[in-house]
């Protein structure tokens, strides 16, 4: 694992329950959700504050918070729907179950498990991502608020 950016939440290495806390030996790890993503877990920073890298969470779950619903992150490598039309304006829908499973996570027990700057090849390239990125600040922002 790659360190963690000092001011981000994030554990070195996943120990314990990233949704309870536990550290029952029955547990599953999941290492494929997107860093961006990290901004629908409790403490998580947002789209815009994880700035120039990409790469990948790593967390823990015990057996009843994955039977709880955080089995909705099974292989997740994102929280859109990809099934789902996007309507009034919206640049994509978020799938609520994912949503709901990352929000039940703290992110101090997260590790970021893949970390690697981003290699923009343009300034538009780069104004075309942060955008992206501000679309899921904003998107995950409307999510909560509802």
């Amino acid at each position: 694992m790659e360190t963690v950016i000092d001011d981000w939440p994030y554990t070195d290495e996943p120990t314990a329950c990233a949704a309870c806390g536990s550290d029952d030996e029955k547990y599953v790890v999941v290492d494929s959700l997107g860093l961006v993503w990290g901004a629908a877990m409790r403490g998580g920073p947002s789209p815009t504050e994880v700035g120039d890298y990409g790469g990948t969470l790593e967390f823990r779950c015990c057996h009843d918070c994955w039977e709880g619903g955080v089995d909705a992150l099974h292989e997740a490598r994102s929280l859109v729907d990809w099934d789902a039309r996007a309507t009034g304006g919206a640049p994509f829908v978020l799938d609520d179950e994912k949503v709901a499973a990352a929000a039940q996570l703290d992110a101090r027990r997260v590790a970021v498990g893949d970390l690697r700057p981003m290699e923009f090849r343009s300034d538009p390239e780069r104004e075309h991502v942060r955008s992206q990125d501000e679309a899921v600040e904003a998107m995950l922002d409307a999510w909560f608020d509802d």
